[in-house]
């Protein structure tokens, strides 16, 4: 018994595409790939000849001097507000603040911690609260957070900050624990990774 009957599989008749889409039937244009891709290269290579070469895709723009929205990875330096960031035996609490001038979203808090003294050695800098975006603090329990975490060259302390406006005051509110004696100082910097609108 045949299982196939009259069926015939060898492909010449039906599956060629030969007689279906040539390509001329599809709204009236021929799809054939080396026109399109022939017309491109032609215009390429005649720009080439007259010197001028296609603008790499960092350039793109909507008109001269006119960039396509996107978005750019900016630091935004945070300023201590008091002996420069220095903290010392009077001094036991620092804000670091700025303004953002553009849209901004935080995701990496930085920081850098240089220490003088016997005292100094022991102590440890903290964020009360961590950063603040305007009146929001970002995290999820509110309490102190050690800012040493956030090293140059911690791994894995990625975050997704809520955006800051134009205009919107970025703050850490630092202070260190236990106090500093004698002439022993302990000097903080932040900066803050994040995308900007460009």
């Amino acid at each position: 018994m045949d299982l196939m009957g009259d069926y015939e599989l060898d492909g010449d008749d039906e599956l060629d595409g030969d007689d279906e889409l040539d390509g001329d039937d599809v709204l009236g244009m021929t799809l054939v790939g080396d026109d399109v891709l022939g017309a491109a290269r032609r215009r390429r290579r005649g720009k080439a000849r007259r010197g001028g070469l296609a603008k790499p895709k960092w350039r793109n723009q909507l008109a001269p001097g006119v960039p396509k929205p996107g978005y750019g990875v900016y630091p935004i330096p945070l300023t201590p507000r008091t002996n420069n960031g220095i903290f010392t035996a009077a001094i036991s609490q620092i804000e670091f603040s700025t303004v953002a001038q553009i849209p901004f979203r935080g995701e990496r808090l930085v920081t850098r911690v240089a220490r003088t003294g016997t005292s100094a050695a022991g102590a440890l800098v903290f964020a009360n609260n961590g950063v603040h975006i305007g009146i929001r603090p970002q995290v999820g329990v509110l309490g102190p957070m050690n800012l040493e975490d956030y090293s140059a060259t911690a791994f894995g302390v990625r975050m997704v900050m809520q955006p800051a406006t134009q205009g919107a005051e970025i703050r850490v509110f630092a202070f260190i624990s236990p106090n500093l004696a004698g002439t022993d100082t302990l000097a903080l910097s932040l900066q803050i990774l994040g995308r900007v609108a460009a």
